[in-house]
C-alpha cells in the first residue's frame, strides 16, 4: 500500500456534511475511503482494513492498534453524517441523515483480524461514479494530521483549490463562517468564545496543516462590527513541481532515561541536529517561513537539557516576539 498513490474522494455535499468523530474514527473512515475507486460503481465485495496497516500508517502502538480499530468500528457504525440538500421545488433546504456503512464489524482471529465493511447505499452516490462536484484529497497528507478538525479544515480548503483550479504562484482564498465550521465538525456549543476558538482550535490546526501537508496557510479574522464572524484563509499549493516546502521531520522517540543523564543528553542533541537542519531548509525555501511555536518551545527545552543556556534564551526570545505579534 503506497500512501502517495492513495486518495480520498468525496462528493462536496458529503465533504461538507456535519458529523462528530474521534481521531481513531476519523482515521478508520479515511482508511476505508482510500480503498474506493470513485470512478467506478460500488463493488459487491467487502473492504477489509487490517490492524497492521492502521498501525504502520498512523504510527500507533502495535499493542493497542487492534483495540483502537475495533472500538472505532463499533462506535462509528452508530454515528451518521448529516447533509443539507436544497429542494428544487420548494426552495427549502432538506436535512438528511446518512449512515456511513451498511456493514461495519471487527472480525477477530489470530492471524487475520480485520475490519470488514461496506458503505451504505444512501452515502454511496457521494462516493462512487463521481463525475462532478467532488474533492480529491491526498491520503498521505491527511494521514499525518492528528486531530479530526485538522482533517476537516484541510478538506474544506482543498475543495476551494479544486473549484478554482491551480493558480500557479497565487494564493487560493476561501472564507469560512465560524458557526458553519463548528456545526460541520460536530463542535456546536464548543469554542463559542472567539479567543478560545483561536487559541485552542484554529492556531494549533493551522500549525499542523502547515507542518505536515502540501499547502501553506495564512489566515485573518473577518469582523461584523466588533464581532469576529468568519475566518478568511489564503494558501499556496506546495505540491507543484516548482514548490517544495520542506516537511517537518520525524524526531526520535524520547528514551526512558533519567533527567540529566547522558542518554537524555544524546537524545536531545539528535533532536537539535535534525530540527536545526529543518529550520535551515525552511529559511532557504522562504525567509518568511518559520517553524511552529510549539516546536520552537521543544527546541528550547532540548537546548536546556544539554546546558546551552544562550541558545535556549535565543529561541525563547523568538517565541516571545512571535507570540506578541500573533496576540496583536
Amino acid at each position: 500500500m503506497e500512501l502517495n498513490k492513495l486518495t480520498v474522494v468525496q462528493g462536496n455535499d458529503l465533504l461538507e456534511g456535519a458529523y462528530s468523530v474521534t481521531l481513531d474514527e476519523m482515521r478508520l473512515l479515511n482508511l476505508a475511503l482510500a480503498q474506493i475507486d470513485s470512478r467506478k460503481p460500488q463493488p459487491d465485495t467487502l473492504y477489509r482494513l487490517f490492524p497492521q496497516d492502521y498501525q504502520r500508517i498512523y504510527g500507533v502502538n502495535p499493542t493497542s492498534s487492534h483495540r483502537q480499530l475495533r472500538e472505532a468500528a463499533e462506535s462509528l457504525m452508530k454515528k451518521p453524517v448529516t447533509i443539507y440538500k436544497p429542494d428544487v421545488k420548494t426552495g427549502k433546504v432538506r436535512t438528511v441523515q446518512l449512515s456511513w456503512f451498511s456493514r461495519l464489524e471487527y472480525v477477530s482471529s489470530d492471524d487475520h483480524s480485520a475490519v470488514v465493511l461496506r458503505f451504505g447505499q444512501d452515502v454511496a452516490p457521494y462516493l462512487y461514479e463521481l463525475k462532478e462536484s467532488f474533492t480529491k484529497l491526498n491520503f498521505a497528507n491527511i494521514a499525518k494530521l492528528d486531530t479530526p478538525f485538522s482533517v476537516r479544515l484541510y478538506g474544506w480548503l482543498i475543495k476551494a483549490k479544486n473549484l478554482y483550479g491551480r493558480r500557479s504562484g497565487k494564493a487560493i482564498e476561501v472564507t469560512l463562517d465560524l458557526n458553519w465550521m463548528r456545526e460541520k465538525a460536530g463542535l456546536a456549543g464548543k469554542y463559542e468564545d472567539y479567543r478560545d476558538f483561536r487559541q485552542k482550535l484554529l492556531e494549533p490546526t493551522i500549525n499542523r496543516i502547515n507542518a505536515n501537508t502540501d499547502i501553506s496557510v495564512v489566515w485573518e479574522p473577518v469582523k461584523q462590527g466588533r464581532t469576529v464572524v468568519s475566518i478568511k484563509f489564503a494558501y499556496v499549493d506546495e505540491s507543484a513541481p516548482e514548490a517544495s516546502k520542506p516537511l517537518r521531520p520525524r524526531l526520535p522517540r524520547r528514551p526512558r532515561a533519567v533527567a540529566g543523564s547522558a542518554l537524555e543528553g544524546e537524545w536531545a542533541r539528535r533532536c537539535i541536529a535534525i530540527f536545526e537542519e529543518y529550520r535551515e531548509k525552511l529559511s532557504a525555501y522562504d525567509v518568511e517561513e518559520k517553524a511552529t511555536l510549539p516546536d520552537l518551545r521543544k527546541l528550547s527545552g532540548w537546548y536546556k537539557m544539554i546546558g546551552e543556556k544562550n541558545k535556549q534564551k535565543e529561541i525563547l526570545a523568538e517565541v516571545s516576539s512571535r507570540s506578541k505579534k500573533v496576540a496583536a
